[in-house]
This record gives C-alpha cells, structure tokens and sequence, in this order.
C-alpha cells in the first residue's frame, strides 16, 4: 500500500483536518491575531497532521509487510494462523483471532472432507473385492463348461475383472506408501508372470513375444508393478491395428538404473497427442477410433510410478507402434534397503 493511496482512503480525515483549519484561521483572522501567528499556526498544524498520518501508516506498511513476508515464506499457507503475530494494536489482534477461527473452522471442514472421502474409498475398495468372488466364480463356471459358453463372454468377464482391478488401484493410488514394499527382486519374475496373465488373448492373436535381457534386479513392488506392466501389455494388445501383434520387452543395465522397453507394433500415437497420453482422461484419437479406452489406464500408470520413484516415458509415431520406457532407479534404493 502506497502513502498517497493511505490519505485518499482517509479523504474524511483530511476533510476533518481542512474544516478545523479553516475554522482557526478564521477566528484568528476574527480576533486580529496577525499575520505570522496564523501562518505558524497553519504550517505546525498541517506538519502535525502529516506526521502522524506517516507515523501510522508506517506502523501498517511495516506489519502488512511482515504478515506478506509470513505467508511467501510458508511452504504450507494453511498453517498462517499459528505463526501470525498478533500485533499491538486492538484491530490487528482482531485481525489474528479472525484468521484463528477461520483456520479452525477451515481444519475441521477439511478434516470432516477426509473422514468422508476415507469411508468412500473403503467402501469401493470393499465392493471390489466383494465383486471379485463372482467374477472369479463366473470364470470357473465358463471354464467348467466351456462348449456350452458363447463365444466372447470369457473375453467380456476378464474386461470386467481387469476394470474392478483398476477401479482398485485407482482407489489405493493417493496412498500408495501405506499399501507398498520396496525391494530388491528379479525383473524376469514379473514380466514373465504379466506375459502367462494374458496367455489365452497372446494365443488367440497369434501374438510373437519376444523376452530379452530381463535377467537384471530391481528396486520395486512387485504387486504394483505387475498392475502398471499389465496396462502396458493391455494396450498393446488393444491397439494392434490390423497386423498380428509383435511385442518386444527387453531391458538394459545402465551406471545407476535398469530400463524396461515395451515395444509393440501397434497403431501408434500421433505426434500431436503423445505429450498428453499421461493426461487423466485423455483417450485421443485411438481411443475414439478403437471405442475401448478409458483414459484412465496410462495417468495410473504415470502416478504410480511416481509414487515408487520409477521414470515413465512413451515414444511413438502413427502407424508405427508404441514404445514405453520404465526407469528403475538402483543405486538410491540400494542405499536404502543396506542402512
């Protein structure tokens, strides 16, 4: 706040001031009181009154300035109330119990939200298990009397079962370190696991497979690894296109990480859109072309990584396949599991 800006909100002051000038000079000049004595008058009248307007407005420039200086330096806003100075003048005390309250009042709001939300996500993750035990039924009772099972419905009853997992890791997403483990396990192990879990639709698209250099260990959860490597193969089997799918999953050992590839021959992502693929949501054209995606697939994919400290990137040009690149950091995790 600027000193000139202080006076025009106080116009009434100085209008107060003008008026009780005027009205002296007046008098004066009434009682023949002279010409110097009314000058002096005047100019210590009119000092006294910018000097206590400077004083006071240096006194709010100073803690406006100090509460800003307060807040740019919290890294969490939120906490302003325990840290504010109250001040010694009878409004900024009241100004710092009133954002007391309001914080009281915004933490408990806050805190009924979360205690909300929480029951939320229990109860979904609750339906999805529950939803699973039929699911897992349905499969057992197709696979019993599979010559009697229309074509499709094993394909139809496995999407739903892939969706329920989703919905589950989605639900679980913002909590990840509660739910995960971190340490050292063959990479070998999870992909040849993710690769047996979509036997049946590889055989029936005739797909090539191709393992190579997976002979390395890594620093991961396997449960949440196997979930983001079987999205990855998910959607290369999703966006074949019209070619039988090959699909290539190779690693390589650098100074201080392992790199997974996931290289298909699919349809690609154009140019335009492979920047966005992580986005929540985002389907493109693919997935309006191909009427299977949810969008939801990849962003999970994205924060999950995130939350274990695993690199995720995607390369592709149209009509020339995907090629999505895992980063497994080792000599950090390393360091950590040793202490």
């Amino acid at each position: 706040m600027r000193y000139i800006t202080y006076l025009k909100e106080r116009g009434m002051w100085a209008a107060v001031f003008v008026w009780l000038l005027f009205s002296i000079e007046t008098f004066m000049l009434t009682v023949q009181g002279g010409l110097w004595l009314m000058v002096y008058t005047a100019v210590s009248l009119t000092a006294a009154y910018f000097a206590l307007t400077c004083w006071d407005y240096l006194h709010i420039y100073l803690y406006m300035t100090q509460l800003e200086q307060t807040v740019e330096e919290l890294d969490r806003k939120y906490l302003l109330p325990e840290v504010l100075r109250e001040g010694r003048r009878q409004e900024e005390k009241l100004l710092a119990e009133l954002i007391r309250v309001t914080g009281k009042d915004m933490h408990e709001h806050v805190l009924l939200y979360k205690r909300e939300e929480q029951e939320y996500k229990e109860y979904i993750e609750m339906w999805i298990h529950e939803v699973k035990v039929p699911i897992a039924a349905a499969k057992m009772m197709i696979g019993n009397h599979w010559e009697d099972v229309p074509a499709g419905l094993l394909e139809e009853v496995e999407r739903m079962e892939q969706y329920a997992e989703q919905a589950l890791y989605y639900a679980r997403s913002n909590d990840v370190e509660k739910d995960y483990f971190v340490k050292e396990q063959p990479l070998s192990g999870i992909v040849e696991d993710v690769v047996l879990r979509n036997k049946r639709r590889l055989l029936d698209m005739h797909a090539v497979i191709k393992l190579d250099g997976l002979d390395k260990n890594i620093y991961s959860d396997g449960k949440w690894l196997s979930f983001i490597l079987n999205q990855l193969v998910e959607n290369s089997i999703k966006y074949t296109g019209g070619e039988p799918l090959v699909l290539r999953i190779y690693g390589e050992q650098q100074h201080a990480s392992v790199i997974l590839h996931v290289v298909d021959n699919g349809v690609g992502i154009p140019e335009s859109e492979v920047s966005r693929v992580f986005d929540k949501g985002f389907t493109g054209s693919n997935g309006r072309r191909f009427r299977k995606s949810t969008g939801i697939g990849l962003y999970l994919c994205k924060k999950l990584c995130a939350r274990l400290g695993h690199g995720l990137a995607v390369l592709s040009e149209e009509g020339r396949g995907c090629h999505v690149i895992l980063t497994f950091p080792t000599s950090e995790y390393s360091r950590l599991t040793k202490m």
